[in-house]
């Protein structure tokens, strides 16, 4: 298994990580420096850097400046980070010994990268987005809606780019779900339940499950920022899909959390109820053994009840084992991460209906 085997088959991902040499965090880098170059050069060219009329100029619209500098990093960061870091995942995986995987194994997962149809799909339904994107500008107060198709064309552009690269990363991180429920789903994983990182050894896991759990809330954020545009702009029925996509926020959430959690849970919660079985059997024989010597030496008995209460202790201990590859702390980060998208959208929404009300 090579890194490289995960993005063969997208073109762009090739030359960015082979012929570019870029991280996730330069490729984010860049990708501020050549879109905000790009607008810049837009709005000096149409006179549209600040208007004095309904549209805001570039200057003025906080909104695509959110874009250019948050949004569009992270989108395109994850899109080289999906691809890394199953592969680290894996790699982790095999060097610990928690799961035995076969190179056959390995290389029948691999196939659903290696799909050449994958790019096409998702460049077209790019491309579709951006058509859509360039259609609606002018019903919307900011810069790409402003006079002159320019800023709206750059922003369509803008828009195909962010759109293939965030259709396939939706489409790793499905994939990278799947692999993982084929390799860890239906084996017996060697997990260490004393391991410092509280996670049995998989720390690496939780992380990954964690970083998915963080887009989603990107994903969220887009969508509290659509929101409170079109709020802000008196339009808020006109965007009834924005309430469906926040709807779907928070199950997208607990997917993108939960989804590669699962296929370790059930090797974890499995070797517990094999270990507390052999202790539970080891118990029953022991008793079983005392109870038909009840007329033995005093001592002897003695003796037998101590390793009775060892094993009721060391079955209590077991049972403390942990079935989830995450501790406390990464739950609470998760939580905090779904909670914090919301809170602006609610507040806006309050005082949206409550100057209406006021008006009545």
């Amino acid at each position: 298994m090579q890194e490289q085997d995960f993005y063969r088959a997208d073109p762009v991902a090739h030359w960015l990580i082979d012929k570019c040499q870029l991280t996730p965090v330069s490729l984010g880098m860049l990708s501020i420096v050549i879109t905000s170059g790009l607008y810049l050069i837009a709005a000096t060219t149409t006179k549209t850097l600040i208007l004095h009329e309904k549209h805001l100029g570039l200057l003025q619209d906080w909104s695509a400046w959110v874009w250019i500098c948050l949004l569009n990093p992270v989108i395109f960061g994850y899109y080289l980070w999906s691809f890394k870091a199953i592969y680290r995942l894996i790699q982790y995986l095999e060097q610990s010994d928690i799961v035995d995987t076969a190179e056959t194994e390995i290389k029948l997962v691999l196939l659903p990268y290696q799909k050449s149809w994958r790019q096409f799909l998702e460049l077209g339904t790019a491309i579709a987005f951006g058509i859509w994107y360039f259609s609606v500008q002018q019903d919307v107060n900011n810069w790409t809606g402003s006079d002159g198709r320019i800023p709206a064309l750059t922003g369509a552009i803008r828009g195909v780019a962010i759109f293939y690269a965030g259709s396939i990363l939706v489409l790793n991180l499905t994939t990278n779900v799947w692999l993982l429920h084929e390799l860890l789903g239906n084996k017996q994983l060697k997990i260490n339940p004393l391991h410092p990182d509280r996670c049995g050894g998989l720390s690496p896991l939780s992380r990954y499950s964690l970083n998915t759990a963080y887009l989603a809330t990107i994903f969220g954020i887009m969508i509290t920022l659509g929101k409170y545009q079109f709020i802000s702009q008196g339009i808020a029925q006109e965007s009834w899909y924005f309430n469906l996509t926040i709807l779907l926020f928070i199950p997208i959430s607990l997917v993108c959390f939960f989804g590669p959690l699962l296929a370790a849970r059930r090797g974890m919660k499995k070797a517990k109820e094999e270990l507390l079985g052999d202790i539970a059997k080891q118990f029953q024989a022991d008793y079983k053994r005392i109870h038909t010597s009840l007329s033995s030496d005093g001592e002897i008995l003695k003796k037998e009840a101590v390793k009775l209460q060892e094993l009721r202790s060391l079955y209590t201990l077991t049972n403390e084992f942990p079935v989830w590859p995450y501790d406390v702390t990464t739950f609470r980060q998760y939580l905090l991460s779904v909670v914090t998208p919301l809170l602006p959208l609610l507040l806006k929404l309050g005082e949206y209906y409550f100057k209406r009300m006021v008006v009545k």
